[in-house]
């Protein structure tokens, strides 16, 4: 008898509303499932009724444990954790991580790291711009290149907006030598580090001077690279968030 009333309440539920309820004849959305069969049979659910619910809106919202959800998935946990399983686990450049904003519980996209390539021939420079969807607006920069000889260069940088802090430089056994020019005059831009690797041994794509470069920020969004050795050189700047 008790399971003929259900159906009885599902189907005028339907024919009246064209709203479907499952465990409650006061369905508040589209699609409502009342798991703990708590609901009023009149009114709104009160908070604490709506955390054993599931709902789906006439706009395509899934609400779990609320029946007025705001995005396409919004569950209140009610301070549990949540559980996904048999992800498969990989990281690869171009990849982002979901991070959770405590204030209003909104799950976004961040982009943590962003590696891009550029080339730039001896005596020249080349602008390296971070596009909008991977801005980084602080954290590490680190830059590397190498040789055929098997000798890696790396520099790290610490930056945030247009300043820009030098930290460590290596070029195989070389410790990198930095100088810092001011601020252009303008004031735009940050200072401008030239870094110099002294005695790096000769090799079949360079002389002394093949790792010696300079770098800054014109723009929150930009790195200048100066090519300041005798070779063309292949730079890869990746931007670490902090």
């Amino acid at each position: 008898m008790k399971r003929n009333f259900s159906i009885f309440y599902m189907f005028a539920s339907v024919l009246s509303f064209a709203q479907v309820g499952i465990n409650t004849s006061n369905p508040q959305t589209v699609y409502h499932v009342d798991g703990g069969k708590d609901n009023p049979l009149t009114g709104v659910p009160t908070a604490a009724q709506q955390l054993n619910d599931f709902v789906v809106t006439s706009a395509g919202n899934v609400g779990i444990g609320t029946i007025v959800p705001q995005k396409k998935l919004d569950i209140d946990a009610n301070n549990a954790s949540l559980r996904i399983r048999n992800l498969p686990q990989q990281l690869p450049a171009d990849h982002d991580f979901l991070t959770i904003n405590t204030a209003n519980g909104d799950v976004v996209a961040t982009r943590y790291v962003y590696t891009a390539n550029i080339t730039v021939q001896p005596g020249a420079n080349g602008t390296l711009t971070v596009p909008a969807n991977a801005s980084i607006p602080n954290g590490m920069l680190v830059v590397k290149t190498s040789n055929s000889c098997g000798i890696n260069m790396i520099t790290n940088f610490i930056y945030s907006d247009i300043s820009l802090g030098y930290a460590t430089a290596i070029a195989g056994d070389k410790v990198g030598a930095p100088v810092i020019a001011p601020i252009p005059g303008s004031g735009a831009g940050s200072g401008i580090w030239s870094v110099k690797f002294p005695g790096t041994a000769a090799c079949t794509t360079g002389n002394e001077t093949q790792f010696d470069y300079t770098v800054s920020k014109p723009t929150a969004s930009s790195y200048l690279i100066v090519n300041n050795g005798n070779v063309a050189r292949t730079y890869v700047l990746t931007m670490f968030r902090l």
